[in-house]
């Protein structure tokens, strides 16, 4: 056991650790080694790096072992790119060439995109990173474009490089200028026609067809006195707005075409295509003459009926009973009836008294085929004429379909049958049915020096040269006082807050007394803003198809 102990204490002995036996200043050496918790290894530590075999300078390896910039030098990537296009432009319209013919504003992201297109050499490989415009000036017919594209030379190694490519702005007329100059400008034509004394209808289908934004492709539109005529470049949008026309409108279409050029070896034909849109000449507030067994929709009803709407369909209404029926314009084109008055035979009446009956059962039984929203009732109504006023005493009382509306004071617009000559008509039963005056609708009066807050706006159109200028001051006065009276009917129409309306007149004028104090107006909430309305003249300029 000693023995054992002693060899123990000689080998200890021998094992001391040297750092012990260094001294005091071999203690720092360890601590210099160990990092720290805040300490942060260089970016490329445990990255091999080699020197690049052109200039030295020490790279991370890759499969061509050269740094970026000998790269760059010597591998182009932008070789296959072009630096000058030409750029097609039409100098009449100032559309590009697209295809198709394409209208861009300067410096705008469709011109970009336009030009980025026509350049070549870009694809998978080569990507395109950046792109903007450089400024050149207006007229120096050139536009410049830097861009910025990448590809990858090598596995790992992608290569970035800028360069600028100017297109050179060429003139050249597109298809449509092309044919501005000949006489076959348009291909297809809808030619709206209604044989009517006044315009008021052409007036206000203007309007629904602003309000639906159906003459988008109207190449031009020329008013003629029959009607207006409406050119397309193609027949599919010449059909589309025909049927735009005959959901607003009764018509009746006629389809024809003309032959311009054949080619015999190519067995190809070339027509102008023309579509015919003959609206109904019935128009509201007419009188028409519905003679016996005209039709077994119109069973029942009396001979003369009062047209109360044109829509799509033309609503009738028996002014003494109230009673109303929808013809379609299929059923009516069939048989049509004739107009026996229209608005220029209006006379006015003042109303003295008026009695409204406690039974209107003999009105239409369903609530939506009665006319005026419930408004209207049957009544005796006793009226003088404006016109007798101070001359004679003659008073008529007559059953009008306006008892709910009128009340004493107020002046009505109506025809007087007495003066109206119906020969040529089977009158047969006209006398015992018909009454000797038919009140048709209320007369609002309004001060003449008063200028309505709103406007309408109308299409640009274009007359043959020596054609007199139409006059449509008085129908459009008309449509206006319509769209004042009907709210339903200004639905359809967009209205405009006029940019020099008039200041309204000071108090204690002469036109006070003037104006009915129930007179109708459009409320402010109604119009619409965005439209300014120069010189003066409802007009607006068509937008280019």
């Amino acid at each position: 056991v000693r023995l054992k102990r002693a060899r123990l204490r000689s080998v200890g002995g021998s094992r001391r650790r040297p750092d012990l036996d260094a001294g005091p200043d071999s203690l720092a050496a360890p601590q210099q080694m160990k990092r720290g918790h805040d300490d942060v290894l260089p970016a490329n530590h445990g990255i091999a790096s080699v020197l690049c075999c052109v200039c030295g300078v020490s790279m991370i390896p890759n499969q061509t072992m050269r740094c970026a910039q000998c790269l760059k030098s010597e591998v182009s990537i932008i070789d296959g790119i072009p630096r000058q296009i030409a750029l097609p432009r039409c100098r009449n319209c100032g559309r590009y060439q697209r295809p198709p013919w394409t209208k861009a504003e300067p410096e705008s992201r469709e011109l970009l995109g336009l030009c980025l297109k026509r350049i070549k050499g870009i694809g998978k490989d080569v990507r395109l990173v950046d792109a903007s415009f450089i400024w050149t000036e207006e007229h120096s017919m050139r536009i410049r474009i830097k861009i910025t594209v990448q590809k990858e030379v090598a596995a790992q190694s992608i290569l970035q490089q800028t360069m600028v490519v100017e297109f050179q702005i060429v003139n050249q007329q597109c298809e449509e200028c092309q044919k501005s100059f000949t006489p076959h400008a348009w291909n297809a034509i809808v030619q709206v026609r209604q044989k009517v004394p006044h315009r008021r209808t052409l007036i206000m289908l203007e309007q629904l067809i602003l309000k639906n934004d159906a003459h988008a492709k109207v190449l031009s539109l020329k008013q003629t006195p029959e009607g207006l005529d409406f050119h397309f470049g193609q027949r599919s949008h010449a059909q589309r707005f025909s049927d735009f026309v005959g959901s607003c409108v009764p018509q009746q279409v006629k389809n024809s075409k003309a032959l311009i050029s054949h080619d015999a070896s190519s067995n190809s034909y070339q027509y102008k295509y023309t579509i015919l849109c003959e609206l109904c000449p019935v128009c509201s507030d007419d009188v028409v003459f519905v003679p016996k067994g005209h039709s077994a929709r119109l069973n029942g009803a009396a001979p003369l009926l009062l047209c109360h709407k044109v829509t799509n369909a033309i609503r009738l209404v028996d002014p003494l009973s109230l009673r109303a029926w929808d013809v379609p314009p299929a059923e009516y084109f069939k048989r049509p009836f004739q107009t026996v008055c229209h608005r220029a035979h209006l006379t006015e009446y003042m109303v003295l008294n008026v009695e409204i009956f406690t039974d209107q059962s003999a009105a239409a039984t369903f609530k939506h085929h009665l006319p005026g929203r419930g408004k209207l009732a049957v009544g005796d109504v006793e009226v003088v004429r404006v016109a007798d006023l101070g001359v004679n005493d003659d008073r008529y009382i007559v059953r009008s379909h306006l008892a709910g509306i009128l009340r004493p004071g107020n002046h009505v617009l109506g025809y007087d049958m007495r003066a109206v000559n119906v020969s040529g008509l089977d009158s047969d039963g006209i006398g015992e049915t018909a009454s000797d005056i038919l009140l048709v609708r209320r007369a609002f009066k309004s001060k003449k020096s008063k200028r309505r807050a709103w406007e309408m706006k109308r299409l640009e159109k274009t007359r043959d040269e020596g054609q007199e200028e139409i006059d449509e001051e008085a129908d459009l006065e008309a449509v206006k006082q319509d769209l004042e009276e009907d709210p339903e009917l200004r639905r359809g129409v967009n209205l405009y807050r006029a940019q020099d309306a008039a200041a309204p007149p000071a108090a204690g004028g002469d036109d006070e007394d003037d104006e009915d104090e129930d007179a109708p107006e459009i409320p402010l909430a109604e119009l619409l803003e965005g439209l300014v309305i120069g010189g003066g003249e409802d007009s607006a300029t068509m937008p280019d198809s």
